[in-house]
């Protein structure tokens, strides 16, 4: 590699600009062809100006390829065109005992290392290149024009005490425990060599940044001298990331973005995509809770996705199933298929990770995550193919499983604020402190009179039970549980000395009754077709007695089945004398089904 870059530099040097114009353009065309590259790119860019439209950021991504084409070709003729490079220095004369020159990888590095060279004393501290060769060939050719290349921080530090201006990037090569520096408004890891130099060994820190002005015309400007003995480290780096943020909302295009500048990011911007089912929802957040506790700063948006009408929801599963990577950064389909409210939030948004609950937003949620590079998560069965996903998350009742999936009991559950919602509940409901039982009726799944009948004789034995035992009774309904059972209730419990509050949900309901009730009872019974409660109940690690009010599916089999060491299970005619509670483990072992599963999609 050596022989053959030094064939190449001859030749180059030998023809006309604009040919090796058009080369280094050329160059950075191929280098945009390449998907990888050009995806991280645009991902970068996107993190970095969400706002902006799509065309505006893969032209500027576009030119960084091209910019960087030209650059590469620089490297090799830098000793030809450094004249062509106008360098400002700053107000404030340099001082004569040195400093720290510090920069980014954006615009020429090489070009401009080679004219500084040729104006003071200059330094840099080289980190070898892979190809052995070829940092042979950069090394000789930095130096040819007395350039100081240092291969160990002490070396660079006697240049430094000898007067010398010394080069360093503030950008790449992030130490495993690099400071995390808002950049862009991400925190990411930063390097802080150049600044602990400057602080170590009392010198300046002079901030540059070059930008092309035409062909292989140059400006490169030296800012002012930062003063660094009354700042810490942390206050250098925040300062520096904010000077070159402000250089590159400028000229954006200068930048090297297909580098993971945000790959090791402190923060992770997550995408939920709601259906508009509560339930649903839920689970969403449980997992974003989950995700928090891994230590990362979460910024979340919601996003209620709508398709324009049903076929359009079908033909977004459709462009779902046949999308790939390599439909990264087109996403035009999705103007197509979605409304212009979900389009408008989705297109001015930026993430890391989408999560969506159900089949309805499932398409979207692929589609979406393909197109800005974040990775996709998917709860509950979707109609697309599970591997389309980074990572899926299914209850066992589901009985569909691949190799990026997480087998979960029941459904996810996080209850935020509980202690909150508990307080709530006794203060609105008046609640005694005695000891009580909350009771939550759900819905038929298919044979409403045998519901209803089961239900009337289950009342009867509650009854008995509370005034047995002394329990006070916290009664809930769902709007899906019949008018009949709303009205037996009114008439059996409402004037029951023992019955403290009912809740229709048809008349009102409150997003503090369930944890509220859960929370303050001894133990909670549930009708069995509700899967979302059995597993909230669960997960609260409250005792819950599921009742069989009528005859259970295949699917609600399966899970009632999966849960059956976790709870009670009561059938006619309801004799609760004998019944051995359980507390469940449910919520543990989801938690670390999920974490294991979430430290590979991380």
């Amino acid at each position: 590699m050596y022989k053959i870059a030094k064939i190449l530099r001859r030749v180059l040097l030998k023809l006309p600009l604009p040919f090796l114009l058009g080369f280094g353009w050329l160059t950075g065309i191929v280098l945009y062809c390449n998907a990888k590259k050009r995806a991280t790119a645009f991902r970068n860019i996107k993190l970095a100006f969400p706002s902006l439209p799509d065309h505006r950021l893969r032209r500027i991504a576009r030119k960084s390829f091209i910019h960087f084409g030209i650059s590469i070709v620089e490297s090799f003729i830098a000793s030809r065109i450094y004249t062509r490079v106008t360098l400002v220095m700053p107000r404030t004369p340099l001082s004569p005992d040195g400093g720290i020159l510090v920069g980014i990888h954006e615009g020429s590095w090489e070009l401009y290392n080679w004219l500084l060279a040729r104006h003071f004393n200059y330094a840099i501290f080289a980190r070898q290149q892979t190809n052995k060769g070829l940092d042979a060939f950069l090394n000789e050719v930095r130096s040819q024009e007395g350039l100081k290349v240092c291969f160990s921080l002490k070396e660079l530090v006697k240049c430094l005490r000898n007067g010398y201006m010394a080069g360093l990037g503030v950008d790449h090569g992030a130490e495993d425990n690099a400071l995390m520096i808002e950049f862009f408004s991400h925190l990411v890891p930063t390097p802080r060599g150049a600044v602990y130099l400057a602080k170590r060994l009392n010198k300046k820190i002079y901030p540059g940044f070059g930008y092309r002005a035409k062909g292989f015309t140059h400006v490169l400007k030296i800012g002012e001298p930062i003063e660094t003995a009354d700042k810490s480290e942390e206050e250098l780096l925040r300062l520096l990331n904010m000077t070159y943020e402000q250089h590159l909302r400028e000229h954006p295009h200068e930048y090297l973005w297909y580098y993971k500048r945000f790959k090791r990011k402190g923060n992770l911007d997550i995408v939920l995509l709601d259906d508009g089912k509560t339930g649903h929802f839920k689970q969403s957040r449980a997992l974003e809770a989950l995700i928090e506790e891994e230590k990362y700063i979460v910024r979340s948006k919601i996003i209620t996705i709508r398709y324009r009408n049903k076929i359009f929801r079908i033909l977004a599963e459709i462009c779902a199933f046949f999308s790939t990577r390599q439909c990264f950064a087109c996403g035009k389909c999705l103007k197509y298929l979605i409304d212009r409210n979900s389009y408008t939030q989705l297109m001015t948004s930026r993430a890391d990770i989408v999560i969506s609950t159900g089949s309805y937003a499932a398409a979207a949620n692929r589609i979406f995550s393909s197109y800005i590079g974040a990775k996709s998560i998917a709860i509950l069965r979707p109609n697309i193919p599970l591997s389309r996903f980074d990572l899926t998350i299914l209850p066992r009742h589901d009985r569909i499983q691949s190799g990026n999936t997480a087998v979960i009991k029941g459904a996810l559950f996080h209850a935020p604020e509980v202690d909150e919602k508990i307080t709530l509940c006794k203060d609105f409901f008046n609640l005694t402190p005695e000891a009580k039982i909350s009771v939550f009726f759900g819905g038929p799944l298919y044979d409403t009179q045998k519901f209803i009948e089961n239900s009337k004789l289950f009342i009867a034995e509650l009854k008995k039970y509370a005034l047995a035992q002394n329990y006070r009774l916290l009664v809930s309904t769902s709007r899906r549980t019949p008018e009949v059972i709303d009205q037996y209730l009114a008439r059996e419990l409402e004037g029951f000395e023992k019955t403290e509050t009912i809740v229709y949900a048809r008349k009102a309901n409150y997003d503090f009754v369930f944890e509220g009730f859960v929370s303050l009872s001894s133990m909670a019974f549930v009708s069995c077709e509700s899967i979302s409660m059995i597993s909230e109940i669960l997960q609260l690690k409250k005792p819950c007695v599921c009742l069989l009010l009528e005859r259970a599916d295949a699917k609600h089999k399966v899970f009632l089945e999966s849960v059956r060491n976790e709870v009670t299970f009561l059938d006619v005619p309801y004799e609760m004398r004998d019944m051995k509670l359980k507390i469940s483990s449910l919520f543990d072992e989801n938690r670390r089904v999920i974490k294991e599963a979430l430290k590979k999609v991380l």
